[in-house]
């Protein structure tokens, strides 16, 4: 998906170097001992270079940290309880950009008395744009006995692209996000509509339409687990997690085979496949199968587009010819004398356009 190019007004960028530090602790024994799992995640307050205070962006806030940043960190410490000495504990933390504004990741360095026991995997420096986020691997590596402490410093500059309304707008998509998890779907309803209401910017303006006749259609035919599914799946996916996309919607369509949303996630799970993953193969199954199991679907005529798409890609041409031509087919109004004409309908012309544009490419291919 295309983000949307952010306002002119907000092109003169202004850079400001900050710091956030991590705090990170463990316990290191010499003996065999029970190893208890510590929180994920990482965030936190401490004075920066230059001065200021660099802290955590609270997600259920609407205003920045006291350093002016939305780069949202996962939690304010590490703990990764009694280790022993020798070996190797990893935890992650996620960092977000959950504003508007670009953070260039320059350097991400473990200081402290303990420092040398403490091992980060980001080496390079990164940039996160808006709605991205990175996951950064902290491994604790013990030497001797005793307790350890060291702090993981992140050091980082903000962009400046657009004014301070629009970073507050964005967190209503994140506070949606978090209504949503706690099943509140009409208080996610209302703050997604607040953020689309207020022309966020953002590639999560897409997201949050998306998401709305959703959420309405929750409303009318039911909110239970089988929809909570569907839910996590779609923000699964706009996570960039399409494994763990896959198995919400696997679970779904286990689970509930029958809900009135089965064939939305069957189809989902197929379009996933096709456009994001490129699994001409595994999109064609589940095209098949939503045809099959939903005859009677909305997506019927999409999922028959899905599957000359897929054998396009699998280059089986002269299949994809005869499905594309049964697509244009169903569409078709007048067709004598030589002349081939859609039905009178706007959503026949669209397919019967679509159909014909994909037996063109053949031609041409």
């Amino acid at each position: 998906m295309r983000q949307p190019s952010l306002p002119q007004a907000g092109r003169a960028t202004h850079a400001s170097r900050r710091v956030r530090s991590v705090g990170l602790s463990g316990i290191a024994l010499l003996v065999l001992s029970a190893c208890g799992d510590g929180g994920g995640g990482g965030g936190g307050g401490s004075a920066p270079a230059g001065g200021g205070t660099g802290t955590a962006v609270d997600p259920k806030a609407v205003a920045p940290g006291p350093n002016g940043s939305y780069l949202f960190v996962s939690a304010p410490d590490f703990y990764f309880g009694t280790r022993d000495v020798g070996t190797l504990a990893t935890q992650d933390i996620e960092l977000v950009n959950r504003g508007a504004d670009i953070y260039p990741i320059n350097t991400v360095e473990i200081v402290g008395d303990n420092a040398e026991e403490f091992i980060t995997d980001l080496r390079d420096p990164i940039t996160l744009n808006p709605a991205e986020k990175v996951t950064i691997g902290v491994t604790f590596a013990p030497i001797d006995e005793g307790r350890k402490f060291a702090s993981l410093d992140i050091d980082f500059d903000t962009i400046v692209q657009v004014d301070e309304a629009t970073n507050v707008n964005e967190q209503n998509f994140y506070r949606a996000r978090d209504l949503e998890r706690s099943r509140d779907y009409q208080g996610a309803r209302d703050a997604y509509d607040t953020y689309v209401d207020n022309d966020p910017v953002t590639v999560n303006k897409q997201r949050a339409a998306i998401k709305l006749p959703v959420i309405d259609e929750g409303e009318r035919y039911g909110s239970g687990d089988d929809f909570a599914l569907y839910l996590e799946a779609m923000n699964a996916r706009d996570g960039g997690d399409p494994e763990v996309a896959a198995a919400k919607l696997d679970t779904l369509l286990f689970l509930h085979p029958e809900s009135y949303i089965a064939d939305d996630a069957l189809y989902l799970k197929a379009y996933a496949a096709l456009m994001d993953e490129g699994d001409h193969a595994a999109a064609l199954r589940s095209f098949q199968q939503l045809r099959r199991d939903y005859p009677d679907t909305t997506y019927y005529d999409t999922a028959l587009y899905g599957e000359a798409l897929a054998q396009q890609g699998l280059g089986n041409d002269t299949i994809a010819r005869s499905i594309f031509l049964d697509l244009r087919l169903r569409h078709t109004g007048v067709d004598a004398f030589g002349v081939t004409l859609p039905k009178d309908e706007l959503l026949s012309r669209l397919w019967f356009e679509r159909a014909s544009a994909g037996l063109a490419s053949l031609s041409a291919g």
